[in-house]
């Protein structure tokens, strides 16, 4: 068995976290159904966390053999006489080990789903780097999207096995039940609010808003067309970035226009 096997690389830096407590698992059946086969782990680091390490004390016990490689020296593997020979070097032994393998089993990474960013942008929900979907805060609110109504779980979240994916799917639901559970729904307080006076409708702030809350529209006043922003109120978070694009103060967000943050400052600067 060769571990991190498309994984743990420059393409995809993450660890898929499930693979050593499988293969380990895998090859305690391979001694049960064959107790004269030798098993060989080649891996990188052995991550068995949690109670998947007392497997990995009984592999050990057990007579599977755990050969570590390092990522600059990769095993190879090549078509022998009779069976595939894997060659890899051991650092400990310091020489290159050469196996006849009658079975190869390669671990290969979690990826995230091809069409993830189609849906996050069906969804308006971020991905990250490593194209699964972001909550909106790793510890205040780990099944939560800053997207209101959106919740994840699972290997949309990250790579994880089926324990970590039941207790987080569990969350998302509760956190779905709160929802569901009421009657109405409140907005934020603490929304954008457009100073109609001052907007002539340049749609700065519209393409940074992440969360589509406001459009540009047009009306009739004194005879002539008027341009201007209109902010979706059920849409907004208050988080401020049309407010920062805005050049004509055509719009704040409820309780920090700039006269009161200027305060604020100037306060806090007074000895």
């Amino acid at each position: 068995m060769i571990q991190c096997v498309g994984s743990r690389d420059t393409e995809r830096p993450y660890c898929s976290r499930i693979c050593c407590a499988h293969a380990v698992r895998n090859a305690l059946k391979l001694k049960e159904l064959r107790p004269q086969a030798n098993v060989f782990v080649l891996y990188r680091d052995i991550r068995t966390y949690g109670f998947a390490e007392q497997a990995y004390r009984l592999a050990r016990e057990k007579g599977i053999r755990f050969i570590r490689y390092e990522p600059e020296r990769k095993p190879a593997v090549s078509a022998g006489e009779n069976a595939l020979r894997v060659e890899a070097w051991d650092p400990i032994l310091e020489r290159t080990l050469a196996i006849d393998a009658d079975l190869l089993v390669l671990s290969t990474a979690v990826v995230p789903k091809a069409d993830g960013k189609e849906l996050a942008q069906m969804l308006k929900v971020p991905l990250n780097q490593d194209r699964f979907f972001l909550e909106a805060h790793l510890k205040l609110r780990p099944v939560d999207f800053a997207t209101d109504g959106v919740f994840l779980c699972g290997l949309a979240h990250s790579p994880k096995n089926l324990d970590e994916t039941i207790v987080q799917a569990t969350a998302a639901a509760s956190r779905a039940t709160t929802l569901l559970s009421k009657d109405t729904l409140s907005p934020e307080s603490a929304i954008s609010q457009v100073v109609d006076e001052n907007c002539d409708g340049c749609a700065y702030c519209i393409d940074p808003c992440p969360y589509h809350a406001l459009t540009l529209i047009e009306y009739m006043r004194g005879g002539a067309i008027k341009k201007t922003v209109e902010a979706n109120e059920a849409l907004c978070k208050g988080c401020g970035v049309c407010q920062a694009t805005c050049p004509k103060n055509g719009i704040f967000v409820k309780h920090y226009r700039l006269d009161q943050i200027a305060a604020v400052v100037e306060a806090a600067l007074v000895p």
